[in-house]
């Protein structure tokens, strides 16, 4: 589960702790006659903690909000910006009055891509090899390049194709539901078990997003971005950490992620998102 500090206790904003010390540290200097001076010191420490602890509370139940509200745009929209295939080309090449050389250099782009993922010699062997790494590759695409021209409904034809060679072959056809991109298959492993999505251990999500793609094609596209997609993840959780601690950057951060007003890049070397 993803550690909380509490749920419980008002939001005292950033100064919170400081206001809310200073009142203790009143109370207890006014209640403190005829004690000795080392007993109102150990009432000012004991103060000062009680109100870290409301505000680490407060922060906490604020982002616990934020994210039974806005959890899974923020998710979403976080980890989004890895997809492998991210330029919907064939969109680009279906505009009226295309420049003559933009149209080229685009179709080269797209055909270097296709030939990267589905056309390449480890993936011509047989049909349904060939087949799983064509499905893969459109599971990639973007929901508006897959709507596109050149490649809607093509996913249909090829599991058709897919079921007609296995069926001469006397073979059982493969599952090809269960061939996913990785954006998706990431948000599947969120999305598994109760308590929402951002209320699952980050180790079990790992986990089961690794094993959803271990049964797959995996070109180096693919590849890509699954480690792009891990280090995203883990950023995100860095950055939730962060808000309930009561970094009100970072909380400031996931409300513009839930709204698609920022990007999350992956975790860098020093440790933080660039």
């Amino acid at each position: 589960m993803v550690n909380t500090v509490g749920t419980q206790g008002p939001y005292l904003g950033p100064n919170g702790a400081n206001a809310a010390t200073q009142t203790e540290i009143a109370k207890a200097r006014s209640g403190a006659a005829g004690q000795g001076e080392n007993s109102s010191k150990t009432n000012d420490t004991v103060s000062l903690s009680a109100a870290a602890q409301a505000v680490l509370n407060g922060a906490s139940a604020r982002v616990d909000a934020l994210l039974g509200e806005r959890g899974d745009a923020i998710f979403r929209n976080a980890l989004s910006g890895a997809r492998a295939y991210k330029d919907n080309f064939a969109a680009t090449l279906e505009q009226p009055g295309l420049d003559p050389d933009v149209a080229r250099d685009t179709r080269m782009k797209m055909l270097a891509r296709e030939r990267e993922a589905f056309t390449a010699p480890e993936h011509t062997g047989d049909v349904l090899t060939r087949a799983r790494a064509y499905i893969e590759f459109y599971d990639s695409l973007s929901e508006d390049e897959q709507n596109s021209e050149r490649y809607r409904g093509t996913r249909e034809t090829m599991q058709a194709i897919v079921e007609q060679e296995s069926a001469k072959a006397g073979v059982e056809a493969p599952d090809l539901s269960l061939s996913q991109s990785p954006f998706d298959a990431l948000l599947n492993a969120l999305s598994d078990g109760e308590g929402g999505i951002a209320e699952r251990d980050s180790q079990t999500v790992v986990e089961q997003f690794r094993a959803r793609m271990e049964a797959q094609i995996g070109s180096e596209a693919r590849q890509r971005e699954g480690q792009d997609l891990e280090s995203r993840y883990v950023t995100l959780q860095a950055l939730i950490e962060q808000a309930r601690r009561g970094d009100d950057k970072a909380y400031a951060r996931l409300e513009a992620l839930s709204e698609g007003r920022v990007e999350i890049a992956p975790m860098s070397e020093s440790g933080t998102d660039e």
